[in-house]
């Protein structure tokens, strides 16, 4: 009980902007701990934008171009745009068109540069317009999504976290790596997905189905292509596959919904 409760203060001190200005022990128990409720921290995120909604519809009613972009920033304040500095380094290496070692350097430099700027006013106006198009179609359903895309984006960040080798032998990610009872965290990543696939029969909503399957399959692609280009994983291309896998799960849901 004891090592849960920390794992998920560390989850929010990593992985959130909620400050916990506290020195907490980080050790098997706890790292592992603490990527096993790594989905909760999802699962919170996606009731506070349901929240928003609910704030909206009842006391606010603002356009639902405002919204969206209220959405969009919600998500980066409850981050702390951490994910987004992993796609902004991310996009200047890629872009770089340099060979494997430079692309590592350019990932940890902590500059934007041109290519990292443009990368993120892409990703930005398209989660904007998704939303906005998703927010338009006045689905109701649509709350449900809204809690289920960040636990998919969540998960997508443990299979990749597990299943992929880090490229560097030291930093967080190498670390934790080394840390982590793989074991205890694929047992989550499976009790996870059967309450999804759970909660899928029970709304009778086929399109979790679709989101679900796109998130393993698109983690399969981001593996292969990380690979092939980086050598590995980062603590960078973690973050970014999140925003990534966002960017893209709201594009697939607008394709069905």
């Amino acid at each position: 009980m004891k090592s849960g409760l920390i794992g998920l203060l560390l989850t929010f001190q990593f992985f959130t902007s909620i400050p916990v200005r506290k020195q907490l022990p980080m050790n098997r128990q706890t790292v592992t701990a603490m990527y096993t409720l790594m989905p909760v921290i999802g699962l919170l995120m996606g009731l506070t934008i349901a929240f928003i909604l609910f704030l909206n519809d009842h006391y606010f009613q603002f356009s639902t171009l405002f919204l969206a972009i209220m959405i969009v920033i919600a998500n980066i304040v409850m981050t702390g745009g951490l994910h987004l500095d992993g796609w902004i380094d991310m996009g200047d290496a890629y872009f770089s068109y340099q060979d494997q070692k430079r692309r590592l350097e350019i990932l940890e430099d902590s500059r934007v540069g041109a290519f990292g700027a443009i990368s993120l006013v892409v990703l930005l106006i398209l989660k904007i317009a998704f939303i906005f198009e998703l927010l338009n179609s006045g689905k109701k359903e649509l709350v449900i999504y809204l809690v289920v895309v960040p636990i998919l984006c969540r998960l997508s960040m443990l299979l990749y976290f597990l299943t992929m080798e880090s490229v560097k032998q030291k930093g967080l990610a190498a670390y934790f790596k080394s840390q982590v009872i793989h074991k205890k965290v694929w047992q989550a990543v499976i009790i996870y997905s059967m309450i999804l696939l759970a909660a899928l029969l029970y709304f009778s909503m086929p399109y979790l189905f679709i989101l679900f399957g796109s998130m393993v399959g698109i983690v399969f692609l981001y593996r292969i292509w990380t690979k092939n280009h980086f050598g590995g994983m980062t603590g960078d291309l973690l973050g970014a596959l999140y925003e990534g896998m966002e960017l893209c799960l709201w594009g697939i849901l607008l394709l069905f919904i």
